[in-house]
């Protein structure tokens, strides 16, 4: 650039000097203001002359502006990534003669890089020498960071649609050009080099949706529309047929007239949307029906339920007090209990329909159940003035916030029949004392009866003894056969004596149970009846026998019991032969009275003999006390043995049977717990 002489005072300064210093001022000034720089620099010297603002852009010092500057002094304050590429265009320029034009960014101290547009025109002398390369800088940082913004935003539009693959459209009404993306023709089903016109596009679209969107787009386009449209349609792909749901949202641009002149806007697939919303209808419509038909099966289920149910919801006053309940919801069971259908309750409060809730405890245990959250329980008695009465039995359980599902019964018959069952068993207690009492007495009588009975027969058996010693030579033979008949009589009243009172003592005494072993109980017994099975030539076999919880003693006379009965009942000329046998039972083999009462196991164990038997139909018979079925005069004893072996097994918690048949012996069958 060329400079000015050096300033001199104003008065010294000619009208000509004074008017030239005033248009480079304002000179400066317009350039600064439009961000403009001059540049010229003296090739053959290296010597770069700018003006101010090129000395800001560059970041120097404004004492350089007459000095000069070598050229490296500005190259180097290039962004690195421009340098090489400005400094070729200079030299390109200096070469070609050409004009000089280059855009790049400037990295100035302490600030960040400014975007300059650089233009210049070098001058040659007659040789064709480059002398002097001037020209202008211009700041263009605003305009590029604005470029570039667009750039990012349009990068970034670019990729979102291209991310949403979603195809766009644009559309002049005035001329009819229609111009679509590659990924619109793509959901028409068309390649990128289709042509496209309006008339394509209604072919494109679902038979029953081209008329009506044909009339929602000719309507956007008149000039008192809505600039804004969007819709759904469904589309069939020229080339597969497949149907495709499209929404398409686009916008109006109308000139001062108000046609519209441009129509742009966006079309996306949303089949697998309309999929996803055919989908969820169905799912709601199938969870609709699930919950009618679990609403339908709630009902049910409370309706067929035994209790009276009752849903109700707290009322409270301003205070937030409870004073009533709103009933909500009842089942078919309150008919049972309140002789009331659901609908004479649903609806009402509670204190309208049942006063007496107040009265009886009942309201404030809903009132409870509903503060503190834990449910309630209660049996009261309920009476009001509409004539419902009786025993109640209520439970309460909180449901949400302010809700209360109440259960409860009509007990009054329950309790009626509790009431007499107390009375029942007041009475029963009375007939146990009074039976305890009368056993006292039968223990007490049997007692005297056996010392009172036993003294006069040991006086007979010692007289007739006396008599049958000292005088058997002068009786005469009738006289001894009298004197044995007393004898026979009262040996036998003893043994009746005898028996009685144990029988007596089975019905009026119960022995501690301890654990007996039956092989020995029954070993003590063939001992005992060592003498007998000797006469008789028998033979006992004998299976090992379990250990029972029970009264050795009473055991003990169990079985003595039924050998001697064997023994004694044996046939005539034939040997006895007496098997004792023992196994765990099937329950269906138990007498009916134990597979009733009993849960636990039983043994068996069985007592069978050769002996002459009897007729089964009168088995009940031989364990009455005092019944026979033989001639006693033949078959010796009291008739109650068998008695006492009943007597033994029930007070063991068992039971006794018997088979048997005439002439083939008998099998008695003993029930009794497994330990």
């Amino acid at each position: 650039m060329n400079q000015l002489p050096d300033a001199q005072p104003t008065s010294l300064f000619s009208d000509e000097e004074a008017l030239l210093r005033r248009s480079y001022d304002q000179l400066q000034t317009a350039l600064s203001i439009g961000l403009i720089a001059t540049w010229f620099w003296d090739i053959g010297n290296d010597k770069v002359y700018g003006d101010v603002n090129l000395l800001r852009l560059f970041g120097l010092s404004e004492e350089q502006e007459h000095t000069g500057l070598p050229l490296s002094t500005f190259t180097n304050a290039i962004h690195p990534d421009d340098r090489l590429r400005v400094t070729q265009l200079i030299d390109e320029a200096i070469r070609s003669g050409s004009i000089y034009e280059a855009e790049y960014r400037i990295t100035g101290k302490g600030s960040e890089s400014r975007w300059v547009l650089a233009r210049g025109r070098l001058s040659y002398n007659e040789h064709h020498q480059p002398l002097t390369f001037s020209g202008v800088l211009i700041d263009v940082t605003g305009r590029k960071q604005a470029e570039m913004r667009e750039q990012v935003a349009e990068a970034s539009l670019r990729l979102s649609i291209e991310s949403a693959r979603i195809g766009t459209w644009d559309f002049y009404p005035l001329t009819g050009e229609l111009i679509w993306s590659d990924r619109c023709k793509e959901l028409f089903g068309l390649p990128p080099s289709a042509a496209i016109d309006y008339t394509v596009f209604l072919a494109g679209l679902h038979p029953d949706d081209r008329e009506p969107i044909d009339r929602a787009i000719q309507a956007v386009l008149q000039p008192d529309s809505s600039e804004f449209f969007t819709c759904e349609y469904r589309t069939i792909s020229f080339s597969d047929g497949q149907l495709r749901w499209i929404r398409s949202n686009g916008q109006t641009f109308k000139n001062k007239q108000g046609v519209v002149q441009r129509f742009i806007g966006t079309v996306v697939d949303i089949t697998s949307d309309k999929e996803n919303e055919v989908l969820l209808q169905q799912r709601v419509e199938q969870q609709t029906q699930d919950l009618e038909r679990q609403a339908h099966q709630l009902r049910t289920t409370l309706d067929a339920s035994l209790n009276s149910i009752i849903a109700m919801t707290a009322i409270r006053d301003e205070s937030g007090t409870i004073v009533d309940f709103m009933m909500d919801t009842a089942n078919a069971a309150v008919i049972r209990s309140n002789f009331m259908t659901p609908n004479q309750i649903i609806g009402r409060t509670l204190l309208t329909v049942f006063p007496g809730n107040k009265e009886n405890g009942f309201f404030d245990l809903y009132i409870t159940v509903v503060e503190t959250g834990q449910a309630g329980q209660s049996t009261q008695y309920y009476r009001d003035d509409f004539g419902l009465e009786g025993w109640f039995e209520v439970s309460a359980v909180k449901q949400d916030s302010d809700s209360v599902v109440v259960t409860f019964n009509n007990i009054t018959e329950r309790k009626k029949a509790e009431l007499a069952a107390q009375q029942q068993a007041i009475e029963l207690k009375k007939a146990n004392e009074e039976l305890k009492r009368s056993n006292e007495s039968l223990q007490q009588f049997a007692h005297i009866a056996s010392h009172d009975l036993q003294e006069p027969l040991r006086r007979i058996q010692a007289f007739s003894d006396l008599l049958k010693g000292q005088f058997a030579d002068n009786l005469s033979d009738g006289e001894r056969d009298m004197l044995s008949r007393i004898q026979r009589s009262a040996k036998r009243m003893q043994m009746l004596v005898k028996d009685l009172l144990i029988y007596s003592k089975l019905s009026t005494q119960r022995e501690p149970f301890t654990t007996v072993s039956l092989n020995e109980v029954v070993d003590d017994v063939i001992s005992d009846l060592e003498v007998s099975i000797s006469e008789k030539n028998a033979t006992i076999q004998m299976d090992t026998l379990p250990k029972v919880s029970g009264s050795s003693s009473r055991l003990r006379q169990l079985f003595q019991n039924l050998l001697a009965n064997s023994l004694k009942f044996s046939a005539q000329d034939v040997a006895p032969v007496i098997q004792i046998r023992a196994r765990m039972v099937q329950h269906d083999e138990l007498p009916a009275h134990l597979q009733d009462v009993q849960p636990y196991p039983f043994w068996l164990i069985t007592v069978a003999d050769n002996g002459i038997g009897f007729d089964e139909r009168y088995k009940d018979r031989i364990f009455t006390p005092f019944q026979r079925l033989h001639d006693k005069t033949v078959y010796g004893g009291t008739g109650i043995g068998l008695a006492i072996c009943q007597r033994v097994t029930e007070s063991h918690g068992g039971a006794i049977d018997v088979s048997s048949q005439p002439g083939q012996g008998s099998t008695f069958k003993i029930f009794l717990p497994v330990l």
